[in-house]
């Protein structure tokens, strides 16, 4: 049998269930490592009601009630103080992190489906059904300045902390690479097939892509193409941890979380836990666990390295 970078195979690999919402959760995203090496998840879903959680055991921290339509996109602050969510209730919200109170609300008009904060928790970049990337101040919550417009529905908008870079991506097969400052686009990118979500790893160096049945991603210092394989299912997520050693995969039509090496591209793992489609999947700033978040209306937590001890975990040998 040949080896593997998969650990302990005398494990079993068990998830941590948060629950909370009672809808879909279509979005998740870790928070940067703050003191003591801690770090938050925050959750977007249909419910309308975005949770933020501890990261490394899912316990539940707050929810933020405001929004009166589903949320599909839930970010957080570089510095986790403020959270940016955007809704199908035409609004992008700006919230006190740690209170929850609202603090802004950019009127669109259409549903959004995405929003990340650019480079400060002062600008917001925003995108959704109308097919605009635009871009508000918190300061000036009546005035946008609209970047781009793509030729289908923005899907999803990424904030590069490494390149100070902001990046869209459609749901069609056209990302984008936008200078915020400027503003405008520097460069274009083209997915093989429609896309269904890109990634970003938490230094914001590569971003990966699922679209159709291929997984992709590029390098963002040089914008090339370093990872393009097709696999045997549609896929709806995959997320590459901070090492690049490692890409998990959320499938669009099975309940089923596959874990594939980054340099052979092998599916080395594949897990069970959520009783509906997989629609995000995103790794923690240290790299030691993933969440992903699905139909079902659950977020699971899991390790990167089964069998180790972290967070709640206690080896368990069977």
């Amino acid at each position: 049998m040949p080896a593997t970078t998969f650990p302990l195979p005398l494990t079993q690999q068990i998830s941590l269930a948060c629950a909370g919402h009672t809808r879909p959760v279509v979005q998740l995203s870790f928070s940067n490592t703050v003191a003591n090496n801690h770090y938050y998840l925050i959750s977007a879903c249909k419910d309308g009601k975005p949770i933020l959680r501890d990261g490394s055991t899912g316990d539940w921290l707050g929810t933020f009630l405001g929004h009166k339509g589903a949320v599909w996109s839930a970010m957080l602050s570089a510095n986790t103080l403020r959270a940016v969510t955007a809704s199908a209730d035409y609004t992008v919200k700006v919230w006190n992190a740690i209170s929850g109170q609202e603090l802004v609300s950019f009127l669109h008009n259409n549903i959004v489906k995405c929003a990340d904060f650019a480079g400060s928790d002062e600008l917001v970049i925003t995108g959704g059904q109308d097919k605009a990337v635009r871009i508000f101040d918190v300061n000036r919550p009546d005035v946008s300045t609209t970047v781009v417009t793509h030729a289908a529905s923005v899907r999803s908008v990424k904030w590069s902390s490494h390149r100070n870079v902001a990046i869209s991506a459609d749901t069609g097969r056209q990302i984008n690479i936008i200078d915020v400052r400027a503003p405008s686009v520097v460069k274009t990118l083209e997915a093989p097939e429609n896309i269904a979500s890109i990634s970003l790893t938490s230094d914001g160096r590569m971003l990966s892509c699922a679209a159709g049945r291929r997984i992709l991603a590029w390098d963002i210092d040089s914008f090339d193409l370093v990872k393009d394989f097709a696999v045997e299912y549609d896929v709806s997520v995959a997320a590459i941890n901070p090492a690049r050693t490692r890409i998990v995969v959320g499938g669009r039509s099975d309940l089923l979380i596959r874990s594939c090496d980054f340099e052979s591209e092998k599916q080395i793992a594949t897990h069970k836990g959520h009783h509906g489609p997989v629609h995000d999947a995103c790794f923690s700033p240290d790299g030691h666990v993933y969440a992903t978040g699905s139909e079902d209306g659950t977020v699971r937590l899991w390790q990167a390295n089964p069998g180790s001890e972290y967070g709640l975990w206690k080896t368990r040998k069977i």
